[in-house]
């Protein structure tokens, strides 16, 4: 009788545990029911030692179950009274740990309603008789201290508890309370600010307990995603986690990642989901009565409100006094209760209030709200922190005082910029961007609104200075990784290699299967911490530094920096004489071109389409060329060298092909880069070129640009391997792979040229130090680049450049085998003659009877660091 019992309390625990409150009530009640029609009596002394426990047990996780299915906590308390008093009258050698059960369910459920510092006081009596408690009661007990713990801001205390857990549940075998100490500790280096950290922990957990399915462990994982910027990501994992809480007895967890969730929405400009899922969230604490977590949640739905106005996506209400007004409201609620998860929702409120007071055009309103602050915020997550002086900058920028705005700003970018430093892989450190959006719009609207454009200049490069260049990246360091990589090449081959229609599926298996292995491999590139990256190379540029070296070097070059504000290209031209802004119309117009461009380069490549159709497509080609030159560059009236900054969609667009353009020299870039010396110091250059299979004429065009450098290295057939390519990329500093090749819109750092193994993937250069190299990627579109959230673009092309290329040749559409055998040589012979890599693009181009979509990406030279 007893082990059935037993094994039947045991597994409605579990179930708790597992966050499936609605499958344990109804074995906790057989269970009581079952204890209840005993005869007391009859019992031995072990026996009623194990009634007791049982009866006690029992009525605890019933407390639980119930208090996760009705979320109130009136009949939860109800049935730890009665725990409590069988506690009391139970044999005595078990008293006192029976005590220490009602006391530890009885803190959870106060933690869970926000009563933490009552939560506390019960984990600590239940703690203070650890040697009485069995393991998992201790390691239960430990774990729900350090959250508690998390909530107050004591880190450091959590810290401890939950290593102390992770110790206990690893050697009593309980890989669930392990894998929960685990996400917990990623949860407090989150807090700490180690990005890295947090994510590794939290992977950590997964593989401690991989068949947990509630979606608990998603949560914190979601959180530090978002204040990493990688918005997408977070989002997915929020999402799916929410799917599993749809449920009765997982609405607490629900409303948590629902609150996260509406923070990722709200950067991702999500506007009226952000909302929706804040208002759930909060709707949630009220009813449970958790001030702290209603609060932090009213302050989400209110920002989701504001923010489509404030980037003027929206008008400005005319309630939006009644707006400020609210969210003081919601401070003034924030106020009364303790922080929660570093974030003060008092404060948070007022940032809020702050920007609708703006709005209503009320500047001493918004600077008495903001006065009342106190100067620091350390403890807070960075989000909020940057929040804070965005608002900050726009009332210095209301109020006439561009210094102080300024001020706000670069102490903002500061922020950014160290956690950026902290951060190991490429994508980390541009998706950290994201934070800093609101912060730079807010700078370049208001130099905007100044007319000066030497201004407006260099606030855009504030902004892009800061995360465009190549941060701390570290190689990786994890055979797993490679191994990852490795493998998803093989399945790729193979893939490859099934023709036949009934290898279809198959062939969609093996496809499938290799994005699953490159998407754990981006995952753990995130927990790579930053390294020293040397000499600073991200100071913003300014106007006169440009002016001077441009004036110095006396060759009609201007420089075109391109911005878009509501949906307007505009662009600051500099040249030696000055600075001025044009406004070049709507930015649809130049991205439907970019697009048309790109298609009909595709039917002029494709040497299957019929020739009618690659006439048509040559035409129209023709015609959307000049239009994009009309828009573009003709208005910039450069005769000489053209420098082009932007972002997309103006990194797509083939310069080099522009009529305008034929034959001079044009650079693009997405900021304005230091550290490109001109000229080079003298010295022999080393060669390697490669062709990767398919191409029809990859082994001519090689053996033709080899024969241009002396000593060069030709890697051919199947010599032209993936990690033969690797090996010399840090010694070569001129390369020159003749592939075909795809960038990759939805997964940028998995963009690859195809050699002979298979794909070399963008994302296996990451951290790779390149020599100052120029590198020629003739293949099709591999110059593309992606967006991503926060403004920075992502490509194997900006791979190559923040690692330290001098210089890529790459096409940004599709080029045929047949002008890239032809135009190839003429470029290193221009080349080796100039050591200029522009310069060489536009003379090997300049007879071309077509236009050719290759592009040089690099910067300005002279502009020293």
């Amino acid at each position: 009788m007893w082990p059935e019992l037993e094994a039947e309390l045991l597994a409605a625990r579990d179930l708790n545990a597992r966050s499936r409150p609605g499958d344990a009530l109804p074995r906790f009640r057989d269970v009581l029911d079952r204890l209840r029609v005993m005869d007391h009596a009859e019992l031995g002394t072990t026996d009623r030692e194990r009634w007791a426990e049982g009866m006690v047990r029992s009525l605890a996780g019933q407390a639980v179950a119930v208090h996760s299915v009705e979320d109130a906590l009136d009949k939860p308390l109800a049935l730890l009274d009665d725990a409590d008093g069988r506690a009391d009258a139970a044999p005595r050698r078990i008293r006192r740990r029976l005590s220490a059960v009602v006391d530890g369910t009885r803190g959870l459920l106060l933690q869970r309603s926000g009563r933490l510092t009552d939560a506390l006081a019960a984990f600590d009596r239940v703690l203070a008789d650890a040697d009485q408690l069995p393991v998992r009661d201790h390691a239960t007990a430990l774990l729900n201290r350090g959250a508690t713990a998390i909530e107050l801001g004591r880190l450091d205390a959590a810290l401890a508890d939950f290593d102390a857990c992770h110790d206990a549940a690893g050697r009593a075998d309980l890989p669930g309370i392990a894998s929960l100490a685990l996400h917990n500790t990623g949860f407090v280096r989150y807090a700490l600010g180690d990005l890295p950290g947090a994510l590794q922990a939290m992977a950590a957990a997964r593989a401690v307990d991989p068949e947990r399915a509630d979606g608990v462990l998603d949560i914190g994982r979601g959180a530090v995603l978002y204040e990493a910027g990688l918005l997408e990501d977070a989002e997915q994992v929020l999402t799916q986690a929410i799917s599993r809480m749809v449920v009765p007895g997982r609405a607490q967890h629900r409303a948590e990642a629902e609150y996260f969730r509406a923070r990722c929405l709200m950067a991702l400009h999500r506007w009226d989901e952000a909302r929706t899922a804040a208002a759930f969230a909060r709707r949630y604490y009220v009813g449970v009565g958790h001030p702290q977590r209603a609060a932090v949640a009213r302050v989400a739905e209110l920002e989701a409100i504001l923010l489509p106005i404030r980037r003027g996506e929206s008008p400005v209400p005319d309630d939006a006094r009644r707006r400020a007004e609210q969210a003081i409201q919601a401070a003034e609620a924030g106020d009364e209760v303790d922080p929660l998860l570093g974030q003060r929702p008092g404060l948070t409120a007022r940032f809020v209030a702050a920007h609708w007071y703006l709005l209503a055009g009320d500047v001493g309103a918004a600077r008495a709200v903001l006065d009342s602050l106190p100067d620091g915020l350390a403890d807070a997550p960075l989000s909020t922190r940057i929040q804070r002086q965005t608002v900050l900058a726009q009332l210095a920028f209301a109020s006439g005082d561009r210094s102080a705005g300024i001020d706000a700003v670069r102490t903002g970018l500061g922020l950014l910029a160290d956690q950026r430093m902290g951060l190991g892989s490429v994508e980390s450190v541009t998706a950290a961007a994201a934070h800093g959006v609101d912060l730079q719009r807010t700078d370049v609207e208001a130099a905007l609104r100044t007319g000066r454009p030497d201004w407006l200049f260099e606030a855009l490069e504030r902004g892009r200075a800061t995360f465009a260049g190549m941060g701390g990246t570290t190689a990786p360091d994890e055979p797993a990784i490679g191994a990852l990589v490795t493998e998803a090449r093989g399945l790729v081959v193979r893939a490859r290699t099934l023709t036949d229609r009934d290898s279809a599926t198959e062939r969609a298996q093996l496809f499938e299967r290799s994005r699953r292995l490159l998407a754990t491999a981006r995952e753990r590139a995130w927990h790579r911490t930053g390294a020293d990256p040397g000499p600073a190379d991200d100071r913003p540029a300014t106007t006169a530094e440009v002016r001077d070296l441009l004036a110095a070097r006396d060759d009609g070059a201007v420089v075109a920096n391109y911005l878009v504000i509501d949906g307007v290209l505009r662009c600051v031209r500099v040249d030696a004489d000055g600075a001025r802004t044009l406004a070049l119309g709507p930015l649809a117009e130049v991205t439907e071109r970019v697009l048309r461009v790109r298609a009909d380069f595709g039917a002029c490549a494709n040497e299957h389409v019929p020739p009618a159709l690659r006439d048509a497509a040559r035409r129209s080609l023709t015609r959307n060329l000049d239009t994009l030159d009309r828009l573009l560059a003709v208005p910039m009236g450069a005769d000489g060298p053209l420098y082009v900054v932007g972002r997309e969609p103006l990194l797509g667009v083939p310069w080099t092909a522009l009529p305008s353009r034929r034959g001079r020299r044009t650079t693009v870039r997405s900021f304005m880069a230091r550290g490109r010396a001109h000229p080079r110091p003298e010295g022999s250059h080393r060669l390697l070129a490669a062709y990767g299979p398919g191409v029809t004429l990859g082994a001519r065009e090689v053996q033709a640009v080899g024969e241009v450098w002396p000593g060069a290295t030709v890697l051919t057939g199947s010599a032209a391997t993936t990690a033969a390519v690797r090996s010399v990329l840090a010694t070569h500093d001129i390369v020159h792979l003749a592939t075909h090749g795809r960038h990759d819109a939805d997964n940028p750092l998995f963009a690859f040229v195809d050699l002979a193994d298979g794909p070399l993937f963008a994302h296996e250069l990451d951290g790779t130090r390149l020599p100052g190299s120029v590198l020629v990627l003739s293949a099709c579109e591999v110059g593309g680049s992606s967006q991503v959230v926060g403004g920075e673009v992502l490509g194997l092309s900006s791979v190559l450049l923040r690692l330290g290329a001098r210089a890529v040749i790459a096409a940004v559409a599709p080029l045929s085998d047949a002008v890239a055998a032809r135009v190839m040589p003429r470029f290193h012979a221009h080349l080796r003659a100039t050591d200029d890599p522009e310069a060489a693009l536009a003379a090997a181009l300049a007879d071309e009877p077509e236009p050719v979509p290759l592009v040089c990406f690099a910067s300005l030279e002279g502009l020293e660091r």
